[in-house]
Formats: C-alpha cells, structure tokens, sequence
C-alpha cells in the first residue's frame, strides 16, 4: 500500500471561464432584492407587536433595540442574500449577458432600498421606521 499524496499537482483543473448563457444567480438575486423590501409587510405587525412589549411609555428603555431588529431581520437576510448573488454573478457570467445584466440590477435595487431606508433613519433618527 502506497501512501502517495491523494492530489497529484501534475494534474491542475482548467481555470472556470465566465458563463456566457444561463442566469441562475441573476435572476435568484433580482428576486431577492424584490423580496427583501415585501418582506417588511410580513416583520411589521410582530415589530409592532415586539415595540409594545419592550418599549416603556415615558423615556429610553434598555429594549429598545429588540422592535428594530424584528422589523428589519428578513428585509437585511433578504437584502444579503441578494448583494451575495449579485456580486457571485458579476464574477460568473460574461459582461451583457441575461445573468450579468439581473445582477447588475439587482445591486442597484438592493442600493436604492438601503439608501432609503437610511434616508428613513436619518430623518427620524430612530431604526424604528414606523411610528
């Protein structure tokens, strides 16, 4: 029995080339970016729901934070999830492709949503969009 080393270096795998035709990473990173702003819909009445409970009447409280982060926990996974595949299919498909085009717009969807929800932020001055 011969305990040679389990890779051989002589023998490299071809580099990936760019796919030219396909957009599977495309297409599910558009989807993503129009699924993480709706999905807002499904978080606000448990964020609502969670701002009663920890929230007090009168001044800051330490649970302030638990409302924010119920409302925006499947907007930010969503919006992850689409930045992660649109990135991934800027790095496989060929420039001007079907997959490479989704992508691209999927990146300035998921843009515009973080721009206006900081805009939201920043106005408000509260992580706590709603009221």
């Amino acid at each position: 029995m011969s305990l040679a080393p389990l890779h051989d270096p002589s023998i490299a795998s071809a580099p990936a080339s760019p796919k030219a035709h396909g957009s599977g990473e495309g297409t599910a990173s558009l989807a993503f970016s129009l699924i993480a702003p709706a999905s807002m819909f499904l978080t606000v009445p448990f964020s609502l729901l969670a701002a009663f409970f920890t929230r007090p009447s009168e001044r800051p409280g330490r649970l302030d934070w638990v409302a924010p982060l119920v409302l925006w926990s499947y907007p930010a996974l969503f919006g992850l999830l689409a930045v992660t595949l649109g990135i991934v299919s800027l790095r496989v498909f060929v420039r001007r492709s079907n997959g490479w085009r989704a992508g691209v717009a999927a990146l300035w969807i998921s843009a515009a949503e973080v721009a206006v929800g900081l805009v939201l932020v920043l106005r408000d001055g509260d992580f706590m969009i709603l009221f």
